[in-house]
């Protein structure tokens, strides 16, 4: 143990040792390039300010000192160099700081020089002269950049081992002291200590298994070979297995090869998933995800027989007073007509008008909550491929009355192919449009917009009320109104945006909403 630790303590130090020492090589070296840069700069604009008032070249170049100055013509040949004796004719035009500067942008560069065989920082500027122009070039030698660095390095490296034998001697002492009263306590001492962590994990782990078996919902987890890492009580009664499956594979749990493939996947890709799974004459909702920053998946399945139950025996009792009461109505509509048709008594008009409003508004109320059971019990669809513009259109004929009567400004812009069934496609383009003209103010503006790309966005904007954060998050529940006064004056249901809801989730599209109150209100389907 305590050669372990030595070791341990003088990788730790050295390593660090050695990262700042190429930290700071590395930053020095970065330190002289931008100094080297910072000077070939400034001295080409000092000698380009002066460039026209030279008369002669090569005397002006050697005022450079350290720093090469060079001349080029403005086709590309040396005027004059202050360390090249002689012009090599080669053309300079093609250098990248020439080809910068003659394009307004000029930069540093740091290449390789063919007449020196060295890397320069080089940069340059275009100077005018007379009818034409030259360049100025100033460049530093790249090796002139770190002499000072490497006259150093041989010191700082000298520095380093001495600092990395005290650091030895250190560690040294340390591991001593640390070492030294585990030695001085005694062996059992340290039993003592050990046992009694022992006990704690022990006890952590009674605790875990008491909560784990007192949960009611099956639950078990699997590690990334799929193999069992846990399991709960209620697990393994719900699949009768035994407790001895832990570090087993998942099939010595489970038989039915749906749930199985269901948590392999979620082992291989991490994608998480929820759905219904029927066993023993029951429904089980079904979780399976990755554990957070693990390799474990969990999988988690919940009894809802009876809320599944419940919902049914709802829907069935909605459809069935649905049917119900369609029958009377029609029959209390048809009366009421015939009354108005004969009726001579102008007191008796305003009731009968009234009993016409009430029974139409209760009619469609009917056919809102039979469509809502349909789409509820609809699992198969027949679709066909319809354009959506054409369907904007048949709902702007439709409620021509309504935005007629308000004055509002309809706009539809953009078609796209979607696959669906039509009336489906109606449905959530009439509700959408209906309720924005509903809440809409007089004058108002509805627009609807489609848009294509990845994926088919419909969307339906208004400029009328808009919908308070609080109820954003209701309106698309059943008979949930914004404003109910407006609604029973304009017939609405509150079942609208429920259809749209279920229609939407009957073809996995994506229904998304934005408002704001008093400004308007932005409805989004995503057609996948």
């Amino acid at each position: 143990m305590k050669k372990q630790l030595f070791i341990s303590t003088t990788l730790i130090m050295i390593a660090g040792l050695l990262s700042l020492f190429f930290a700071s090589v590395y930053i020095a070296h970065r330190n002289n390039v931008n100094i080297a840069t910072n000077t070939v700069m400034e001295k080409t604009y000092i000698f380009a300010n002066l460039f026209n008032d030279i008369y002669d070249v090569d005397a002006f170049v050697e005022a450079g000192g350290d720093t090469r100055i060079t001349i080029i013509s403005s086709d590309g040949m040396v005027l004059a160099d202050s360390l090249a004796t002689e012009d090599t004719g080669e053309n300079r035009l093609s250098r990248p700081e020439i080809q910068a500067a003659m394009n307004g942008a000029p930069a540093v560069h740091i290449r390789h020089s063919n007449t020196f065989d060295a890397d320069f920082v080089y940069y340059a500027l275009m100077v005018d002269n007379d009818d034409s122009y030259v360049f100025i070039r100033a460049s530093i030698p790249v090796a002139q950049i770190n002499v000072y660095l490497n006259q150093a390095l041989p010191m700082l490296i000298v520095l380093l081992f001495t600092i990395i034998l005290v650091c030895l001697f250190l560690a040294h002492v340390v591991t001593n002291r640390i070492i030294k009263p585990f030695i001085a306590k005694g062996i059992d001492d340290v039993a003592v200590v050990m046992q009694n962590g022992v006990d704690a994990l022990r006890e952590e782990k009674n605790k875990l298994s008491y909560i784990l078996n007192s949960i009611g919902d099956g639950l078990f987890v699997v590690d990334e070979n799929a193999d069992i890492a846990l399991v709960n009580l209620a697990a393994t009664n719900l699949f009768n297995a035994t407790s001895d499956v832990i570090n087993r594979k998942l099939n010595y749990l489970i038989s039915n090869k749906t749930l199985i493939s269901a948590v392999e996947d979620c082992v291989i890709s991490s994608n998480g998933t929820l759905f219904e799974f029927p066993l023993n004459g029951k429904t089980y909702l079904v979780t399976i995800k990755r554990l957070p920053n693990t390799t474990l998946t969990m999988a988690v399945l919940a009894d809802v027989t009876g809320s599944r139950e419940n919902a049914k025996r709802r829907e069935e009792f909605f459809a069935n007073a649905s049917h119900e009461l369609k029958t009377p109505l029609t029959a209390i509509k048809g009366f009421n007509e015939l009354t108005a048709i004969n009726n001579n008594d102008t007191n008796l008009t305003k009731y009968i008008d009234a009993i016409t409003r009430e029974t139409t508004r209760m009619m469609a109320l009917i056919a809102d909550m039979l469509e809502l059971s349909e789409l509820e019990n609809t699992s198969q669809v027949q679709p066909a491929s319809i354009s959506l513009a054409k369907i904007v259109n048949e709902v702007s004929e439709t409620l021509s009355s309504a935005i007629n009567e308000k004055s509002i400004i309809f706009t539809a812009t953009g078609d796209a192919t979607i696959t669906a069934e039509p009336k489906h496609l109606f449905e959530i383009t009439k509700n959408l449009v209906e309720n924005s003209v509903r809440y809409s103010n007089q004058n108002g503006k509805v627009t609807v917009k489609i848009e294509s790309g990845k994926t088919v966005r419909l969307t339906v904007s208004d400029n009328g009320i808009g919908i308070s954060p609080q109820e954003q998050t209701k309106i698309f529940e059943r008979f949930y109104r914004v404003e109910k006064s407006r609604s029973s004056q304009s017939g609405g249901t509150g079942l609208g945006l429920s259809i749209v809801k279920h229609i939407c989730a009957l073809y996995c599209w994506r229904l998304s909403l934005k408002s704001k109150l008093g400004v308007g209100t932005d409805v989004m389907v995503e057609f996948e």
